[in-house]
């Protein structure tokens, strides 16, 4: 838009350009050296008239404004013909950017009503899929809840078992343990049984063996005593 505006003003502000160049200059004050109008262009409209055959040798005052002016002249042609050719290019292009305009907003009402469509779609797609994502949470709680009673149970059956497993086994244990104690008790009033035994047959054994020692002593000394009497009954 800002283009359109800019090139829709260019035409403007050259057609002043142009308008204060066509226009002739204007003086405050008239210059005392140039001669009154109809002079001047008698003089420039018959040049080879008698009255100005004298002045041919030398130059005139007006020769430099009139090369000016004819400057001036063709500057403004040329300015002109510029100022047409942009005139109507800039109409050529004012006219193909608002071809290009009418066309973008087709498009661009086309896009937008394609983009309200998807949108609107796109709105009910995520409604169906939050609605079914939310039933299926639902779903997953209530199996989660149910998996986790389930296991609450087991995990009270279990903790059940394990306590009457334990009183099972620490009343084994207790009755293990007395038998064992009971045991102990046999064992070493067995033990002791055997002791006194034990200690009673070697003291026995003992008074055997010296009473055999002395047995054994008297024998020894009665046969002395008959080997020394047999020894004198035979001298």
């Amino acid at each position: 838009m800002a283009s359109s505006l800019s090139l829709a003003q260019g035409p403007r502000k050259l057609s002043r350009l142009a308008f204060a160049l066509t226009q002739p200059p204007r003086l405050s004050r008239p210059c005392p050296s140039i001669p009154a109008s109809g002079t001047a262009m008698a003089m420039y409209n018959n040049p080879m008239s008698p009255r100005f055959m004298g002045d041919l040798t030398e130059p005139h005052g007006f020769d430099k404004p009139y090369q000016v002016i004819k400057r001036l002249q063709a500057d403004v042609q040329e300015l002109r013909a510029a100022f047409q050719a942009e005139q109507q290019q800039r109409a050529v292009e004012v006219n193909q950017l608002r071809q290009e305009v009418s066309v973008l907003k087709e498009q661009l009402n086309k896009e937008c009503q394609e983009r309200h469509a998807i949108c609107h779609q796109t709105v009910q797609d995520l409604g169906i899929l939050r609605s079914e994502k939310i039933q299926a949470i639902d779903e997953l709680r209530s199996q989660f809840t149910a998996a986790v009673h389930q296991l609450n149970t087991l995990i009270q059956d279990e903790i059940r078992d394990r306590k009457a497993d334990c009183s099972l086994r620490d009343t084994r244990e207790a009755s293990e343990r007395s038998e064992r104690q009971s045991d102990m008790g046999n064992l070493r009033q067995e033990f002791g049984n055997h002791k006194k035994i034990s200690d009673a047959f070697r003291d026995d054994t003992v008074n055997s063996i010296n009473n055999l020692n002395h047995d054994v002593e008297m024998i020894a000394t009665t046969l002395c005593k008959v080997s020394t009497t047999k020894g004198t009954l035979s001298s």
